[in-house]
């Protein structure tokens, strides 16, 4: 039997298979413990950048865009002195010189020319500091919302034109009336139906979205519209203009559809 063949040969080293390659090395204690140490620091400083986003407040002045800092400024601006300095006779007539007052146009009021520009000057004057206070916290939230997305020039038309529409609402629907309206709803209306529309519109995941199917956002922005007309119709008008508030609604959904399809440009 030969003793130079394949078989049982020499010192059982092939010279031509590289087995070194096939070998896995596993690392040494030493090793593993400066890799769970590189892991538990990196897992510590994940934690930390966590804890400081969520941590951030989340309205910084920093943070606010211009148009709606510049907004929630002028509303101040007016409601404080209005309330802290001058009394109530003089508070009165800032309602009725600067508030938006449609028999002022019909004959049933005094005429002003301060009633060319009440359309849009009534927005800035509040009734009282709870109506100032929800109106600043609604106009920063939604303000921000839509300024961010379309830019400080957009928002601040879309605010314009919406406050105006809520006006020209009220004006027809109640052409005789001498009460003042006063307040930023028109407006901050407009963004809240722009808000609605966009959330619903550009969410196809939401389970409302989904849900709501062929029919789009409108069953719940008639929803809401109702919401707006049937208090204020129980309440026989009361404190709160909802002719405003709807009107300012209606022209911000519709500008929003607009600028969506391309109608128009901001």
């Amino acid at each position: 039997m030969s003793t130079n063949g394949t078989n049982g040969s020499g010192n059982g080293h092939d010279p031509n298979h590289k087995g070194d390659k096939k070998i896995v090395k596993f690392p040494s204690l030493g090793e593993r413990d400066r890799i769970r140490r590189e892991e538990r620091k990196e897992e510590e400083q994940a934690k930390k950048k966590y804890r400081a986003a969520n941590n951030e407040p989340f309205f910084k002045a920093g943070n606010i865009p211009p148009f709606t800092k510049v907004l929630i400024a002028a509303f101040l601006i007016v409601h404080i002195p209005l309330y802290l300095i001058f009394d109530d006779a003089v508070r009165l007539q800032a309602f009725y010189t600067f508030g938006f007052v449609p028999g002022i146009y019909t004959g049933t009021y005094e005429w002003s020319w301060f009633a060319l520009i009440t359309p849009l000057t009534h927005a800035f004057i509040h009734g009282s500091w709870m109506h100032l206070a929800f109106n600043a916290v609604m106009g920063l939230v939604l303000g921000m919302f839509l300024e961010k997305m379309y830019g400080s020039r957009a928002a601040a038309i879309f605010f314009i034109v919406c406050t105006i529409s809520g006006a020209l609402l009220y004006f027809a629907l109640s052409p005789l009336s001498i009460t003042p309206v006063v307040g930023a709803s028109g407006g901050i209306s407009g963004f809240f139906g722009a808000l609605i529309y966009i959330t619903i519109t550009q969410n196809a995941q939401h389970p409302i979205t989904q849900r709501l199917g062929k029919r789009g956002p409108w069953p719940i922005l008639i929803f809401w519209g109702l919401f707006i007309v049937v208090p204020g119709l129980l309440l026989g008008g009361g404190s709160m203009a909802w002719q405003a508030h709807l009107g300012g609604y209606i022209a911000g959904i519709a500008l929003l559809i607009a600028m969506q399809k391309g109608k128009i440009k901001l």
